[in-house]
């Protein structure tokens, strides 16, 4: 990836990047409505601004200037970052879905309601696989 897409990728939410000595700051804000899930924040140096006012979460991340190092705290951000634009679809879809069948209710008789299936094809797929261990 080159430093241009990575910029691009963490430009909404880039506070600043700075230079600590043999250290590299990168420091971000993020939507107040986000969630840090510690198993992707347990693998880099992050802390909070607690002195930041503004809107949303201020986070410092640092790294030694290390490739490997530098690569696995951006792998992290960008983890984070990918984490919650899913949770924000996934939720704008659930919204969806919820009207499309607020429109349902609203136009079947209570029997055809009751008779409503919603299917999930992997999930019906796990359970033959599950059905499958159990016979054997």
């Amino acid at each position: 990836m080159t430093f241009y897409n990575v910029i691009s990728f963490l430009f909404p939410y880039l506070y600043s990047i700075k230079k600590l000595k043999n250290y590299l700051s990168i420091e971000m804000i993020f939507p107040k409505n986000w969630e840090f899930p510690s198993k992707i924040l347990e693998k880099v140096q992050a802390e909070q601004n607690e002195k930041y006012n503004g809107e949303g979460y201020f986070l410092i991340f640092v790294s030694e200037l290390d490739e490997q190092k530098l690569n696995n705290l951006l792998d992290s951000i960008a983890d984070l970052i990918t984490f919650n634009l899913e949770k924000q679809e996934k939720e704008m879809i659930l919204r969806e879905k919820v009207q499309e069948l607020k429109e349902i209710f609203k136009m079947k008789s209570l029997d055809e309601v009751k008779n409503i299936e919603i299917k999930f094809p992997e999930f019906n797929e796990i359970d033959d696989l599950l059905d499958e261990e159990e016979e054997i």
